[in-house]
């Protein structure tokens, strides 16, 4: 086996043996009991008022179904889709003209 080999083996087997190996395990700061910033998201059922996830589609309590807005227009002020639009149709006239 050729010296170079060797001398790495050497160093692999004393970093395996080494205390610095799987320290992150034992580290208590990533285990906090705070949660998640993802979990923080909730509404209010519109029928019993019971607090639920804002993703949830039945609420736990009264079975109610939860609509969500899911529409790609929504939240999109009006003078940006007519802008898109007369885009679309500027695109569609230079294409049609070539």
């Amino acid at each position: 086996m050729p010296r170079c080999a060797l001398t790495f083996l050497i160093q692999l087997q004393n970093m395996y043996d080494s205390d610095d190996y799987g320290d992150d395990w034992d580290n208590d700061e990533d285990w906090s009991d705070e949660p998640d910033d993802d979990q923080d998201d909730t509404i209010n059922c519109p029928n019993c008022g019971a607090e639920i996830f804002d993703d949830t589609d039945v609420c736990p309590i009264c079975m109610h179904a939860i609509i969500h807005d899911r529409s790609p227009w929504s939240g999109k002020s009006v003078g940006w889709i007519v802008l898109g639009v007369l885009g679309i149709i500027a695109t569609i006239v230079m294409l049609l003209s070539l």
